[in-house]
């Protein structure tokens, strides 16, 4: 089994650049999962801005690297693990490799959430539910604020009209 050297720190490429713009499909897909974007995506939506896949394939790898440095201080984060086949016994039941409950955060309860989307079976672990509904309310917010602050706000409004107000 060879290892992959971990490559020196480097600044990210320029923007708008070939290399640039796989950083960019990177960063977006991140963002949008509310984790790292795994590499078979990065490189599939860069072939399909007609990207060249072994270019995609070593940007994403320094990528990577950077992204992990720059989200160290994250004490628990959805992990990736390869493609694994498993098996579905005859009563229905996969049983999840350890690998794989750990990359999703699954605790000793169990308690999932799954989900079939054109055929294809998603299970999801309650954090990483709460980091995908994150990362959905980070891409609705309009730059307005919290919407917390704002109905504190309106209350407050509302309850000082009430005290102008004669009864």
């Amino acid at each position: 089994m060879s290892r992959i050297r971990k490559p020196a720190s480097r600044n990210p490429p320029e923007a708008h650049s070939k290399t640039g713009r796989v950083w960019e499909i990177a960063d977006t897909l991140s963002k949008r999962l509310g984790r790292r974007a795994d590499r078979k995506a990065v490189v599939d939506a860069a072939v399909a801005e007609g990207g060249n896949a072994n270019t995609a394939s070593t940007q994403y790898f320094h990528w990577k690297h950077e992204y992990d440095a720059r989200h160290a201080d994250r004490s628990e984060d959805l992990g990736s693990v390869r493609s694994t086949r498993l098996t579905i016994g005859k009563d229905g039941r996969v049983v999840i490799p350890s690998e794989m409950r750990t990359a999703m955060l699954l605790g000793e309860d169990g308690v999932v959430s799954a989900e079939v989307i054109d055929g294809e079976l998603r299970i999801l672990s309650p954090k990483g539910v709460v980091r995908h509904v994150q990362a959905l309310a980070r891409d609705l917010d309009r730059g307005q604020g919290s919407a917390v602050d704002e109905l504190i706000a309106e209350r407050r409004e509302e309850a000082r009209r009430e005290d102008e107000s004669p009864s």
